[in-house]
């Protein structure tokens, strides 16, 4: 899964990056420690690409257990399948531009961060979907990041991960009407990955500093 992952870019260079124009004066501030609920950036491709912010977590109303609830993730294999999800998949792609993540490991029934990323912690980009957090104003959007069976290189920390792209396959993910398109592939960087313990300082979602991604021994 993603519960937490940083983003270091400016809008500024993600906009170097796609030669996106329509900026819409957006103001963000980069972060070592991205939380579900908060506002980050996301890229989406309604008849052309644009960078906007949102709010991490589809809500989710539990009729069973009359309570409210928000969904962070979705998962690959049954995405097309669950209500929640599938018009999101079919119509409103995204990606998440984002510079690592942080997955917690169990170990001896304790929870042992790890931040997790490619070297020189280069830019990489979640896929996810998205939808308005109200469809009848039609403004703000809340955001989810796909995640599949985590791979060979990250399996014994955990056993699911997001589904990660490099630049070239975020673009096709974005322009591609194949369903299948994550299932049949397999990113280019997906043997790249490093990762390394961090102090449990990240727990916290109000921290947020370079101490989140130092490494401990």
């Amino acid at each position: 899964m993603c519960g937490r992952f940083i983003n270091l870019n400016t809008v500024e260079k993600i906009n170097k990056i796609f030669s996106i124009n329509n900026l819409d004066n957006i103001k963000y501030n980069i972060s070592y420690n991205i939380s579900p609920s908060q506002l980050t950036l996301i890229i989406t491709n309604s008849k052309f690409l644009k960078i906007e912010k949102a709010i991490w977590g589809f809500n989710f109303y539990d009729k069973q257990r009359n309570l409210e609830k928000k969904i962070i993730n979705s998962r690959l294999e049954t995405i097309e399948k669950k209500i929640l999800f599938k018009d999101s998949f079919e119509k409103r792609k995204c990606i998440i531009p984002a510079n690592g993540y942080y997955e917690w490991s169990l170990q001896n029934n304790i929870k042992i961060p790890y931040f997790i990323h490619i070297p020189e912690k280069e830019t990489i980009y979640f896929a996810g979907i998205w939808r308005y957090l109200n469809i009848k104003e039609n403004t703000l959007k809340v955001f989810s990041i796909i995640t599949k069976p985590a791979n060979k290189l990250l399996i014994n920390i955990h056993h699911r991960m997001p589904a990660i792209l490099s630049f070239d396959e975020s673009n096709e993910f974005l322009e591609n009407n194949n369903p299948d398109y994550l299932k049949d592939t397999k990113s280019s960087i997906d043997e790249y990955f490093e990762f390394f313990k961090v102090s449990k300082f990240v727990n916290n979602p109000m921290n947020n500093s370079y101490e989140c991604i130092k490494p401990i021994n």
